[in-house]
């Protein structure tokens, strides 16, 4: 059963929008495998908010297959998403932050396809307006680099998934909203792409 393993503040202007700073090594939260809602083959998936009166906000990733010596093997586009109502409360009280961001289908991944190291842009629309831009060269903390620390400290295993972090733009759901995310290569292709409706 895969794992998710999510760094966190690993875009420069992500950091900043949040009031956050990047960190000197990554840092990771973890998510079960409770939490991926998998597209089907035409990227078609559906995004679950929870209670309909919490703030949940999209959050367009890489997201990274490791292989054996956890090698990359594969990649799509992901939306984490994260629920600030009770992110914050934890924050507030010092509790974890399980509840904000670990919840049922919040690792939302779109179509999967052979991994490419190069750089690519990710995009995230809101019923067809533009959010979220960017543009994986951009991250703090390469694919390399979060495996090094995955591998020398975590212990994480073939099969577990990388989520690379967000780039800025972040911005809240509501029930009813299409959300859209893209991942283009080096030649302007799409490789991997995640179309979702939010529901309760």
């Amino acid at each position: 059963m895969p794992l998710s393993w999510a760094v966190f503040r690993n875009y420069d202007a992500h950091a900043k929008e949040i009031g956050g700073d990047v960190t000197d090594y990554p840092r990771f939260f973890l998510m079960p495998e409770s939490c991926h809602s998998e597209s089907d083959s035409e990227g078609m998936n559906v995004i679950r908010l929870g209670h309909p009166t919490d703030h949940v906000d999209h959050e367009v990733e890489l997201v990274v297959r490791l292989g054996e010596e956890l090698k990359p093997d594969l990649m799509c586009v992901g939306c984490d998403t994260t629920n600030r109502t009770r992110q914050g409360l934890a924050k507030q009280n010092s509790w974890p932050w399980l509840e904000g961001k670990s919840f049922v289908g919040s690792a939302v991944l779109g179509t999967w396809t052979e991994y490419d190291p190069r750089p690519k842009r990710i995009t995230l629309s809101v019923n067809g307006e533009l959010r979220q831009d960017s543009n994986t060269s951009l991250m703090v903390h390469s694919v390399d680099d979060l495996i090094g620390t995955l591998a020398s400290w975590y212990g994480a295993s073939p099969g577990d998934y990388l989520w690379t972090g967000t780039p800025v733009g972040v911005g809240k759901m509501k029930p009813g909203d299409l959300i859209e995310c893209t991942m283009e290569n080096t030649a302007g292709l799409m490789v991997s792409k995640m179309i979702g409706k939010c529901v309760i």
